[in-house]
């Protein structure tokens, strides 16, 4: 079995970390996008969520598909087909 400096000077394991650490850290970097556009634009997915916005009726209006929101989450779920 290889030793861990081996593979660690590995250029193709090198190459595979940074990426993978670049495709983690974008889709942690897109969630918090994704929910800094629901909140500025009040623009929910669920009931659960406009919770701190009004109860009942109140609620239902932020119950909406906004089209940043989808732009950034259609986003999200693309790069999530690479992993």
């Amino acid at each position: 079995m290889a030793k861990l400096t081996q593979l660690i000077d590995n250029e193709v394991f090198q190459a595979y970390a940074t990426y993978a650490t670049i495709v983690l850290l974008k889709m942690m970097l897109m969630s918090l996008i994704t929910a800094y556009f629901r909140i500025t634009r009040k623009a929910f997915a669920n009931p659960e969520d406009t919770a701190s916005f009004g109860k009942g009726e109140s609620a239902k209006k932020y119950l909406r598909s906004d089209p940043d929101v989808e732009r950034v989450r259609r986003n999200t779920q693309s790069l999530s087909l690479f992993l």
